[in-house]
């Protein structure tokens, strides 16, 4: 069953839950309070005509009560054998022969008050002869019984039609706005459901113009903005996933190759040399790869401890001493000045960032250029800004330059053997440590990389 059915279901439902609600209300508020009022209001009246025929000629009578029956009131008058009956017929004329003689005994009938309580009858319209009120009267001479009530069909007959066409006008009103607003509230959640039954399809351009100012219309936009990110993530998973299957199938392809020409009779042994260091090469790329892949899934299992005091002065140290083969072999200068201080976080993960940085920034260098790293210490950060002299950056490189799934200049990124994860890593890592990593660059003006740590002292 759709929404929109549901909506109509449950507002016809309410509207007859509070219809009937209401028509129990209204027989338990008369039962309780009006109907002894009406019933004393009649008995005053029948009481004032009894007044009035007492003594009366008999002609002068009848004229008297068949006026009072044209007028709207039921009568029936009776002395116990003989009866005549005035105005409008009543539906049930049985009523207690011990009533009747009550009334010609002197005393008053209260029929209406003590008319049964009768949930779906409401005594004041039940149009029978025990529903009245009787008095004594005098006519030539001779007692009788009165019994009254008005005639409501005769009062009231327009009246009714007119609050039946009312009602009826009101409930069918009702219920076509209900379905004008059921509509007009369902619609756009229907295609709220249609564009994000399209989205488990990679389906992003399903248009969706909902404009509205209250909280559909804030769902809308919400959505909108929601599709466009997972529509961008999407795409960025995609390239993601090409560019790391190209950079694991192209090493994996090189050692196959270089292992089928060691398997080949005649080969010399410089040439296996020469094949067993490319073989090597290529295993640590994979390897380099994979680290940082499993680098990047732990973030998103969970957090890591961030307990231990860890010095950056001597963590760049000793990644810059690691790393002085491959300034070698690129002839690149090195300066370093080194600020003592500590922060507090995880030192695994931060060796990874200066790792990461420095790589780069040798990577990316002109052979024979220089590479300055300068620690410097304030009173509540530490900062690190990695001045490389090499082939920089666009502006859209550099604004996408920390995305885990943005691969620059991928001409470039292939031929330097990298996978486009170690930035998307080092910010990662200096966020978890509530620090913030930017990057200046010009396209062949080289890149700074500065790096903000809270420090402890």
């Amino acid at each position: 069953m759709s929404l929109y059915v549901k909506f109509i279901w449950f507002t016809f439902a309410t509207m007859l839950v509070s219809s009937s609600i209401a028509f129990f209300g209204m027989n338990a508020y008369y039962h309780s309070h009006l109907k002894e009022q009406n019933n004393d209001k009649n008995l005053a009246i029948a009481l004032s005509f009894a007044d009035f025929l007492d003594d009366a000629s008999s002609d002068r009578a009848k004229a008297t009560l068949t006026m009072l029956g044209d007028a709207g009131y039921q009568l029936y008058v009776t002395n116990g054998e003989t009866t005549e009956s005035y105005g409008g017929e009543y539906r049930d004329k049985s009523i207690a022969q011990s009533d009747i003689q009550q009334v010609l005994d002197g005393q008053v009938f209260n029929g209406i008050r003590d008319f049964p309580r009768e949930t779906f009858v409401t005594g004041f319209f039940a149009n029978e002869l025990k529903n009245t009120v009787g008095v004594p009267i005098k006519l030539g001479g001779e007692t009788y019984a009165l019994f009254m009530r008005p005639d409501i069909k005769l009062l009231f007959q327009e009246l009714h039609l007119l609050f039946g066409g009312l009602a009826v006008g009101i409930i069918l009103l009702s219920f076509i706005g209900m379905l004008i607003v059921a509509r007009l509230l369902i619609q756009p959640i229907t295609k709220l459901t249609q564009a994000t039954e399209k989205m488990g399809t990679e389906t992003f351009d399903v248009p969706l113009a909902i404009h509205r100012k209250d909280e559909i219309g804030r769902l809308a936009d919400q959505f909108l903005t929601m599709r466009s990110r997972i529509e961008q993530s999407t795409l960025k998973r995609k390239e993601f996933v090409h560019n790391v299957s190209h950079d694991i199938q192209s090493p994996l392809h090189t050692i196959q190759s270089y292992l089928a020409l060691l398997q080949k009779d005649g080969i010399g042994k410089r040439e296996k040399q020469q094949y067993t260091t490319i073989i090597q090469e290529e295993t640590t790329r994979l390897s380099s790869l994979t680290k940082q892949l499993l680098t990047l899934a732990s973030f998103d299992a969970e957090a890591a401890e961030l307990v231990e005091k860890v010095d950056i002065a001597q963590q760049l140290q000793q990644t810059l001493s690691h790393l002085r083969y491959a300034f070698e072999e690129k002839e690149l200068g090195i300066s370093a000045q080194l600020a003592e201080g500590c922060v507090t976080g995880n030192g695994v993960l931060l060796q990874t960032v200066w790792e990461n940085l420095l790589t780069n920034a040798i990577k990316y260098s002109e052979p024979g250029s220089s590479i300055d790293v300068q620690l410097t210490a304030t009173a509540e950060y530490m900062i690190l800004h990695l001045q490389d002299e090499g082939i920089g950056m666009s502006p859209t490189e550099v604004e996408h330059a920390f995305d885990r799934f943005y691969r620059a200049d991928q001409a470039r990124t292939r031929s330097s053997k990298g996978s486009g994860l170690g930035l998307a890593i080092v910010k990662e890592i200096i966020e978890l440590h509530s620090g913030t990593v930017d990057i200046s660059s010009a396209t062949g003006e080289g890149s700074t990389v500065r790096v903000i740590l809270p420090r402890i002292l």
